[in-house]
């Protein structure tokens, strides 16, 4: 079996590919709604910038840092609707959050404070 070297460059292009195409997934899934979800993605958006779990927005890095996960979480919090709870919706965002930010992002408890935030927010209207 014969291998190839594959450059960084084409690494690259594969890996932003592959962003590309999930982001594209989840947005047909949002766009699928038979409601709008804009208003929990402004929930969901507020409360983790609020909470700058990677210190992304205190270095003045651009506002739309987390919105990859906040559009992940925000699916999480629809296909849960029924039995969204702050322990695993805290779970979920610790995997979310993890799996986008490897190690800069340290799981802990504040997640579920947040996931409780969240669920407040939604179901209050505030």
């Amino acid at each position: 079996m014969k291998f190839r070297a594959v450059s960084d460059q084409t690494k690259m292009n594969v890996m932003l590919w592959s962003i590309k195409k999930e982001i594209m997934k989840e947005n047909k899934y949002l766009e699928s709604l038979p409601y709008d979800p804009t208003p929990i993605m402004e929930v969901v958006k507020h409360h983790i910038d609020r909470w700058d779990p990677v210190k992304l927005l205190a270095m003045d890095c651009p506002d739309d840092e987390y919105d990859g996960e906040t559009r992940t979480i925000t699916i999480y919090i629809t296909k849960h609707l029924d039995d969204l709870d702050a322990l695993s919706l805290g779970k979920a965002i610790n995997k979310i959050l993890g799996d986008s930010f490897r190690g800069e992002f340290q799981a802990d408890e504040q997640s579920i404070e947040i996931a409780s935030s969240i669920i407040h927010s939604l179901r209050s209207g505030v």
